[in-house]
């Protein structure tokens, strides 16, 4: 059962109408527009350009566009709460629609646009919203993740604004972007406090696409990104000068709640589809379902899946209240990972031989929950954030 935290009043399991309007209209789009197309992008393993924009299309004619973009801007206003039961709903398709990790359907600008100045808002921000432009985030480096102090690229001073120079990797979404919020060193030797943030645009001189990566997941391909005396001009530094440990932070606290909402989708999907076949799948004469060892696989999935849910709702709902959730993002976002992994593999092996074929949408979910062990941040780094802030230890400790 889903479960949402009241802001008044303790906890309330009953999701208010208007969340459950956006969870059933999403619900209505997956069937309607992705699970008609399903098998096809199982057998292709993508979806391409041309698709996604008709797709973007309907969306936007159901109201299911700029879901997180306030209301001031010509968006919709949802809370994270609503956002939660969205990404679910949305994510129990392995299509993948959604411009991962963190606009659901598209129109939201990243959190880090919202340090736009008005002239970057004409430019960058307000064009998302209305869908005419797509974003991406550069931040990850050969040999650089989620240490923001390790980052190797610069950005130097000219008298007309930055040159860019170093190698980004494991960039997604690049096929679709028009410009890049790129995280580079502007001070060197102060570490993560010597890190700015920069809109650059794809067409900008000095900026290459140099390889796209083939992964083992569906639709995500990412690429390695260089960046060879890449001029910028000085208004297109994003927020503060050596701001960028604070916008990342900010960004990724935020995309990590997302991440670990959209796993209860992919979870659940996996279990419905187990927990039918277990019914009709007959060995010796009965159902598989009657047989102790699915029915232990299918309870701990649910256990887990439910759990995870609870995880991700209370950190929805204090993002919503307004109140510190770095901590319960990484809960939410270490434990929803882990679990759909195994809730997964669980439903792969309920379903033996079917589960293995491209044709089943298990082992497409099977293959995209694994890489969320790893992106945005490892879970061997979410388990030492997470222990770091229950032992009290600061950044220089």
């Amino acid at each position: 059962m889903n479960a949402t935290i009241a802001a008044e009043g303790g906890i309330s399991f009953a999701p208010s109408a208007e969340v459950l309007d956006l969870a059933e209209r999403t619900r209505a789009f997956v069937e309607d527009e992705l699970n008609p197309i399903e098998q096809k992008f199982l057998l292709e393993g993508r979806l391409d350009f041309t698709e996604r924009a008709k797709l973007e299309v309907k969306a936007r004619d159901r109201g299911l566009w700029a879901l997180e973009a306030p209301t001031e801007y010509g968006g919709c206003g949802y809370g994270q709460v609503a956002l939660a039961f969205a990404a679910e709903e949305l994510y129990k398709s392995p299509i993948m629609f959604g411009p991962l990790p963190g606009d659901i359907f598209g129109g939201s600008p990243e959190p880090a646009l919202y340090l736009c100045t008005d002239k970057q808002k004409e430019k960058y921000f307000h064009p998302i919203i209305s869908g005419e432009k797509h974003s991406a985030y550069a931040f990850t480096e050969p040999e650089t993740g989620s240490d923001v102090a390790g980052i190797t690229t610069t950005a130097t001073k000219t008298e007309d604004g930055w040159v860019i120079n170093g190698t980004k990797k494991f960039i997604g979404w690049i096929e679709y972007a028009d410009f890049l919020m790129v995280f580079a060193s502007t001070k060197p030797d102060a570490g993560a406090r010597g890190v700015s943030c920069f809109l650059v645009d794809v067409d900008a001189p000095g900026f290459e696409k140099v390889r796209q990566l083939p992964t083992m997941g569906d639709q995500w391909a990412p690429w390695e990104l260089r960046f060879a005396d890449c001029h910028v001009p000085e208004e297109n530094l994003l927020g503060q000068l050596h701001g960028g440990f604070k916008v990342a932070d900010e960004q990724l606290t935020h995309g990590r709640l997302k991440i670990a909402a959209l796993q209860l989708g992919l979870a659940q999907r996996s279990i419905d589809i187990a927990t039918k076949y277990a019914k009709d799948r007959e060995t010796w004469g009965k159902p598989i379902a009657s047989r102790q060892a699915i029915q232990f696989m299918l309870a701990d999935s649910e256990v887990e899946v439910q759990a995870a849910r609870l995880l991700v709702h209370k950190a929805a709902w204090m993002a919503d209240a307004n109140e510190p959730m770095r901590t319960e993002a990484f809960t939410a976002k270490l434990y929803a990972a882990e679990m759909a992994q195994r809730v997964t593999d669980r439903c792969l092996q309920i379903l033996g031989g079917s589960g293995y074929l491209r044709e089943s949408p298990v082992q497409s979910l099977y293959r995209q929950a694994r890489v969320w062990r790893i992106g945005h941040g490892t879970s061997e780094i979410h388990r030492w954030m997470i222990a770091r802030s229950m032992l009290g230890l600061k950044s220089t400790d």
